[in-house]
């Protein structure tokens, strides 16, 4: 049953896919020997598949923005280690430096190249199957690593609503000696439990379909950025101009007294990540017209989500730059209207986590799902549930998530920024390679600039993105050249078991039993 589920959806994919010539050449020539009855089950599976493209403009345009965004929850820090000055300026500045040449990017790639692997696709067709399965590899760690933090941040933010017991952040940093070490297990058991019950009920979310996904979304983001429109609307007339220009008060002996790691950082993470709307536009309902409208849409709103609700919470109230920190948007709710805006900022923040978690886990499966199709990872990933999902890139993200649910993810965000950035530059240099060498592919959408225009929208992006990778500590950079060990060795010891199987399996059908397999078949002479 599984090989006739990866089979069927390999052969749509194919009859999908316009730039792969030679593989519908085989598929056509295949189809043309088959039975009738074997035929027509074939292009009922292609229709199934074309049925399941179910993304519209908006359900596409909020799982964008969430796999961006998802709200202004974590623009805080950016204030803490920049100062109002510099984080009003950064989120003003870097969307046009970072969002929008990555969602032009991904605009022309994806609507090029609609398949399940998004980047992966754009990578391996300009520099090969080995770039694009160490692209694919680099970005899947990243995403499947970051979606760990969103049940944890969920829960953080409901215990903080519900006023019941430590609120887990707390529980993470003090060091008093006033919670026993059998109420601290008591808690990691607990935590532990409860996290893994919300990933397994958020993955089975994944499993009923993008449809579902995409639906959930559109309400979560109403409901998310719900308090942030009350808290501009009231807080407007409290606005004082002044306070935008404070510089950071507190000295840290770098430039400007900008603590430029974390403040990079931060603006890296909430600005970028565009191109896992790659990963969903072989599901658009249309990848000519749809898609690159909700790509160009996502970033107005991921720039709208920043940038108002930062300029008002900054404006009115007098707030010093070592008070903000994560979460402190709920209180300034509450100081510009009222503690029950607060409150609903909170459970807002809730929502917004499970949304950032269902876009995240959606983009991971169906890229690894797009890697199978492309024989770059084993096929069972190619499988599709009856609702059109990745059966198992859910599973083994869901999986990935309850193994690390007893971690703490404070200390790897900074290595999480460091692998994408590796896939970012190698998405960048695609973008460029594929308008060299491949001019005469059919782009339903092309940015309307020529090479040398479009080298010189990304040089910008890429600079700064080195400069956020020598700005790493030696931990992040030991951490991420494990991981790159780690995959090497697992994609040889991968290949050689392909290998080795392959050469059993032609043994066995060529019939040749001069062919001793490890000892299994005879030889002549026996």
């Amino acid at each position: 049953m599984a090989d006739a589920m990866t089979d069927a959806s390999s052969s749509s994919l194919i009859t999908m896919y316009h730039s792969k010539s030679s593989l519908e050449d085989v598929t056509s020539s295949s189809s043309s020997s088959m039975d009738p009855e074997l035929q027509k089950d074939q292009q009922q599976q292609q229709q199934q598949s074309e049925n399941q493209k179910k993304l519209g403009f908006w359900p596409l345009t909020i799982l964008v923005f969430y796999s961006v965004s998802g709200g202004p929850f974590g623009i805080e820090n950016a204030v803490r280690y920049g100062g109002a000055y510099y984080a009003l300026l950064g989120f003003l500045v870097m969307p046009f430096l970072w969002s929008v040449p990555e969602a032009l990017m991904t605009a022309e790639l994806g609507s090029t190249f609609p398949e399940a692997s998004g980047p992966v696709a754009w990578v391996e067709e300009a520099f090969g199957k080995r770039c694009g399965l160490f692209a694919g590899y680099m970005a899947w760690i990243s995403g499947a690593t970051d979606n760990a933090i969103y049940p944890a941040l969920f829960l953080g933010y409901l215990m903080s609503a519900l006023k019941y017991g430590l609120d887990a952040s707390e529980m993470e940093d003090d060091d008093s000696t006033d919670i026993s070490s059998d109420e601290t297990h008591s808690w990691e058991f607990w935590r532990f439990v409860f996290l893994s019950c919300v990933s397994v009920m958020l993955g089975y979310m994944n499993y009923r379909g993008l449809e579902v996904v995409g639906k959930m979304a559109v309400f979560l983001s109403l409901v998310s950025m719900s308090p942030f429109v009350i808290m501009c609307v009231a807080g407007a007339r409290k606005v004082s101009v002044h306070r935008w220009f404070a510089r950071p008060s507190i000295e840290t002996g770098q430039l400007w007294n900008v603590n430029w790691r974390p403040f990079l950082n931060n603006l890296f993470w909430n600005l970028n990540s565009f191109d896992s709307g790659g990963n969903f536009s072989g599901e658009a309902i249309d990848a000519h017209t749809t898609y690159p409208r909700a790509m160009f849409m996502s970033v107005a709103l991921v720039f709208a989500s920043y940038m108002f609700p930062l300029l008002i919470a900054v404006g009115a109230t007098d707030t010093t730059q070592g008070e903000w920190r994560v979460g402190h948007l709920g209180v300034i709710c509450s100081e510009i209207l009222d503690g029950w805006l607060g409150a609903w900022t909170v459970v807002a923040a809730a929502i917004s986590n499970l949304g950032l978690f269902e876009a995240e886990m959606s983009a991971d499966a169906y890229q690894l799902m797009g890697m199978a199709d492309r024989g770059m990872i084993p096929k069972i990933f190619r499988c599709r549930s009856k609702y059109g999902t990745p059966t198992y890139g859910i599973m083994l993200g869901t999986a990935v998530i309850v193994a690390m649910s007893t971690t703490h993810f404070d200390e790897l965000v900074e290595m999480l920024n460091f692998c994408y950035c590796i896939t970012l530059l190698l998405e960048y240099a695609s973008f460029v390679k594929l308008r060299i060498s491949r001019p005469e592919i059919h782009r339903p959408f092309k940015v309307p600039m020529n090479t040398i225009g479009c080298i010189a929208m990304v040089t910008p992006p890429c600079v700064l993105i080195f400069f956020v990778m020598i700005l790493s500590s030696f931990k992040t950079l030991m951490v991420t050249g494990g991981m790159i060990v780690f995959g090497c060795a697992a994609h040889l010891a991968l290949r050689n078991f392909e290998s080795s199987e392959s050469q059993g399996t032609n043994a066995i059908n060529s019939g040749d039993k001069s062919y001793d397999y490890q000892g299994i078949l005879p030889s002549e002479e026996s």
